[in-house]
């Protein structure tokens, strides 16, 4: 799992840094994210940042986290309900906010848990489920409890593999071996199997899609930073992570204003690099209220990346590619815009992912 971290440590780096660089956010937010949207929250473990500092929050942070949401008047759903609220003709919220966790550490029961009891609210946590039951993880028993108050069970695999390890020709099979070990386990413990997925290490490619809707699933959370919005690909929905480094309630509020780039294809569909290198992302994007001549591009945080865009009136093409060659196994380019009055700030993220840089 150090892998893991390392990624969430360098997205962490990022976060806290982009915020002061790029603009003054006293001044530039408006305070409302565009209706429509989805601001989804990923957390791991609660209470235990000495240990896991770059994907834990203090359980003073989860509260304030929560405080905000209450007080600026958030509608806390499940992932699940969130996205089918935003597929329905019905009147929406005008601020949506999701609370998802990963891996189903203990500390959910132990720290969040009662947080979220005192504000009334659910979330969505996503289970391997080989770990159930495991040291510092969360029992069966203790999940079927969190299913009755309303939580949503979401499948994080089975075996919490990386799957792009395997060779291309053997992905779709392995991951479908997987994906019925864990439907076996949910079947006899909740009496159910879930719908909505999280990729182990954010990882994937449209073999494994293919495999979540042969089998029913309705959406799945990718390893990259964003807003959901109806424009967003179900199967690779973004989430911003929290830790204790950048959980401070100013900067969790910066990520709960953010907008969506709202990006309407995003070429090429597969993040795994298999031709030139630095790959050149393309984005077709329609969004009225984006100054194009603000787009910045960020590879992993840094700056060393080329953005162009053409097109007129509320229809861009932006084409972004790093400046250098890409030398990890997991890399992010992000594209951020100003709205043309300066007030809003539009986000997207893209993860790419080289195998043969191992684990």
């Amino acid at each position: 799992m150090k892998k893991k971290y390392l990624f969430y440590a360098v997205l962490a780096v990022f976060m806290l840094w982009f915020p002061a660089v790029v603009f003054n956010t006293a001044a530039a937010f408006s305070g409302h994210p565009d209706p429509g949207q989805i601001q989804a929250f990923i957390y791991h473990h609660f209470g235990m940042e000495e240990k896991y500092p770059s994907t834990s929050v203090s359980v003073k942070q989860f509260k304030a986290h929560l405080d905000y949401l209450e007080k600026n008047d958030y509608t806390v759903l499940t992932l699940g309900n969130a996205l089918d609220l935003i597929s329905s003709e019905d009147q929406l919220p005008e601020k949506i906010a999701v609370i998802t966790m990963d891996d189903g550490y203990r500390s959910i029961w132990q720290h969040a848990v009662p947080i979220l009891d005192e504000y009334g609210y659910t979330a969505t946590v996503f289970i391997p489920t080989s770990h159930v039951g495991g040291n510092n993880y969360l029992t069966w028993r203790q999940i079927a409890e969190l299913q009755k108050k309303g939580f949503e069970i979401g499948n994080h695999s089975h075996s919490h593999e990386y799957f792009l390890n395997h060779s291309k020709e053997k992905i779709s099979k392995k991951f479908e071996a997987d994906l019925e070990k864990s439907h076996e386990l949910f079947r006899r413990h909740l009496n159910k199997t879930p719908k909505l997925y999280a990729y182990p290490f954010g990882e994937y490619n449209p073999e494994m899609i293919k495999v979540l809707k042969k089998y029913g699933y309705l959406a799945a959370a990718a390893q990259k930073s964003g807003v959901i919005c109806t424009e967003s690909n179900r199967f690779v929905l973004p989430r911003f992570p929290m830790n204790v480094q950048y959980g401070k309630t100013e900067g969790f509020a910066e990520k709960a204003q953010m907008n969506a780039l709202r990006v309407v294809d995003a070429e090429p569909e597969d993040p795994v690099i298999s031709g030139q290198n630095p790959p050149e992302l393309t984005l077709r994007v329609q969004n009225s209220k984006i100054y194009p001549e603000n787009l910045q591009c960020f590879v992993s945080g840094n700056r060393n990346c080329t953005v162009e865009h053409s097109g007129k009136n509320s229809e861009f093409v932006i084409k972004v590619r790093a400046g250098d060659k890409l030398s990890s196994r997991r890399t992010l380019y992000t594209v951020t815009a100003s709205s043309r009055e300066g007030s809003e700030w539009f986000w997207y993220s893209h993860l790419w992912i080289q195998p043969e840089y191992g684990e």
